[in-house]
């Protein structure tokens, strides 16, 4: 039983990542309005050195915006 169980979940949690996809309206050369927008397209830790990074993202100017 716990088998099967463990099997539904890998194949649930596969099937999950499988599916996702940044949105088709999602523009990865230039940085995002917001953290929650970066997100939502599959970007977090973006580094100072990024094209989509910026400053005001960046809460504890570490080098990092839109931290996961």
């Amino acid at each position: 039983m716990n088998r099967v169980v463990g099997l539904v979940v890998a194949f649930a949690i596969g099937a999950m990542a499988i599916g996702v996809a940044a949105p088709a309206n999602a523009d990865p050369t230039r940085p995002f309005k917001n953290c929650t927008q970066a997100k939502a397209a599959g970007y977090c830790d973006i580094t100072s050195d990024s094209p989509l990074y910026t400053p005001s993202q960046d809460r504890d100017s570490d080098g990092y915006a839109c931290e996961c």
